[in-house]
């Protein structure tokens, strides 16, 4: 929903792997689940990227259950998540994602997948997710 009122409905291209959530780094897959927009929209070679807080607290858990992460970093994104901070990056599930635009390369292929982890959406969809979907903004991704 938006603040105008009504449903915004984007096209979208997914990651190269679009079936099934994401589970480590470097797997082609897209989170699935409930995040937050969790910075300020940048520049980048995709147009614009708005980043979530991937991993959630449930992608650590499944992480940790499924021995992919440690203890330590279980704690660490569980205690990002309470604070209110981005969770670590750098961590075996992958991290850096959230939606972008197109960017020149890929202009007028939404049709494909091709994303390695992002929802792409056209720059202008970016642009308008940029004005109106602050940080804290909820965000699911049910592909």
């Amino acid at each position: 929903w938006c603040e105008e009122g009504g449903l915004r409905r984007f096209a979208i291209a997914l990651s190269r792997e679009p079936v099934g959530p994401k589970l480590r780094r470097g797997d082609q897959r897209i989170p699935e689940g409930d995040y937050r927009i969790a910075g300020d929209p940048r520049p980048s070679r995709f147009h614009r990227f708005i980043p979530i807080d991937y991993p959630s607290i449930a992608d650590a858990d499944r992480a940790l259950a499924s021995r992919l992460i440690p203890n330590a970093v279980h704690r660490q994104i569980v205690a990002a998540h309470e604070a209110g901070r981005l969770p670590p990056q750098d961590t075996r599930l992958g991290g850096l994602l959230g939606f972008h635009g197109e960017g020149r390369r890929w202009r007028g292929d939404l049709d494909l997948d091709w994303t390695e982890g992002c929802v792409a959406v056209a720059d202008e969809a970016i642009d308008w997710l940029a004005r109106h979907a602050a940080r804290g903004t909820p965000v699911s991704i049910r592909p």
